[in-house]
């Protein structure tokens, strides 16, 4: 496997992605699974999932709100990528 190659699939598939998209998909699942068991750790989550639901209820009004998991998901991984990637440039700067 060529440097290229190994950088771009640590960048989209590395286990600080994994970790990150853990932090952000997990606690919110397990809260919204049984409200006694959300913590503090969920909040950025939440904050996520609550975000995409107010610009996606204004966008599709007459969609449940269980539909807006799908993007949630996708835009966790996406935040997951950004912030490995962030951390990983500021680990290689040290």
């Amino acid at each position: 496997m060529t440097p290229d190659r190994r950088t771009l699939r640590r960048t989209v598939l590395g286990r600080d992605v994994v970790v990150v998209f853990a932090l952000l998909v997990v606690p919110v699942a397990v809260g919204a699974a049984d409200t006694r068991l959300m913590t503090p750790l969920a909040l950025p989550g939440y904050l996520l999932l609550t975000l995409g639901s107010a610009i996606g209820s204004h966008l599709f009004p007459n969609y449940a709100l269980w539909v807006f998991w799908v993007p949630f998901v996708g835009g966790s991984y996406g935040v997951s990528v950004v912030v490995a990637a962030a951390y990983r440039r500021l680990r290689s700067l040290a």
